[in-house]
């Protein structure tokens, strides 16, 4: 719930300041009200300022190597995973399995944010798993931080340990 509660308080900071920017085009700085004359001027400099550094700022893939040395030649297997469910957004991650006979080799792993992800962020850290074994199943540790943003700046960086079986 806490979750849905974030994302809410973002969204209404980023209407706030579409409101603002439609208001000053429209009216000027008679759109600022003097009882929230500062906190308007304050979200609507850090708006401004998002927008500028947004071009500027590089996306992080959360895409991580586990081997190199692997047949490229061969199939390619994925097996997903869902290392957290809340009620807003899920965290995803994917494996890759190079295929060589029955020997499935891990090779690569991305990880992800899906649902109603407004205000947070997910940087994807590192995994440890080993091949499958003859049942199909592998057992992992990953390691990530799932950033807490309020209009775009990170306010707290939560570090999430997920260990599982991947099937």
């Amino acid at each position: 719930m806490i979750h849905l509660i974030w994302s809410i308080i973002n969204l209404t900071i980023v209407f706030f300041f579409i409101y603002l920017i439609i208001g000053f085009i429209k009216k000027g700085k008679q759109i600022f009200k003097p009882q929230f004359k500062i906190v308007s001027i304050l979200i609507m400099l850090i708006g401004v300022l998002q927008i500028i550094s947004a071009s500027n700022s590089k996306k992080n893939s959360n895409k991580i190597s586990i081997t190199k040395n692997y047949n490229k030649q061969s199939n390619i297997k994925r097996k997903q995973v869902i290392l957290e469910n809340n009620l807003t957004f899920d965290i995803n991650m994917q494996v890759k399995y190079s295929v060589d006979q029955n020997d499935y080799i891990p090779v690569e792993s991305n990880s992800s944010l899906t649902g109603f992800v407004t205000g947070y962020e997910w940087k994807f850290k590192s995994i440890n798993t080993k091949k499958l074994d003859s049942n199909g199943k592998a057992e992992f540790i990953a390691n990530g931080i799932l950033d807490w943003n309020l209009f775009g700046i990170t306010v707290y960086g939560q570090n999430k340990i997920f260990t599982g079986i991947i099937e």
